[in-house]
């Protein structure tokens, strides 16, 4: 099909790579980091001592959040896709 129009034409993309990609990054960083891997690891640990974790008991975990606003610093999503003319 071939686009005729004169302005260009933005395609993005939402919930395309969010989640599912920042959790697959972030799990490769911990893969090539083994030292900040076990320190979240000893993290979630204590913090379960107890059971399990709920919710906000999850995100309050401090090392946890760095690791993750960390992921998404270092592989920010960008807003679009590419550009068609």
């Amino acid at each position: 099909m071939l686009l005729t129009n004169t302005y260009p034409r933005v395609l993005t993309f939402a919930a395309m790579d969010t989640t599912s990609g920042a959790l697959g990054r972030m799990l490769f960083l911990l893969s090539i980091h083994p030292d900040v891997q076990n320190k979240l690891r000893q993290e979630i640990r204590e913090a379960r001592k107890s059971g399990d974790l709920s919710y906000d008991e999850l995100v309050a975990l401090p090392y946890l959040d760095a690791v993750c606003k960390e992921t998404l610093r270092v592989y920010a999503c960008d807003a679009f896709l590419c550009y068609l003319s």
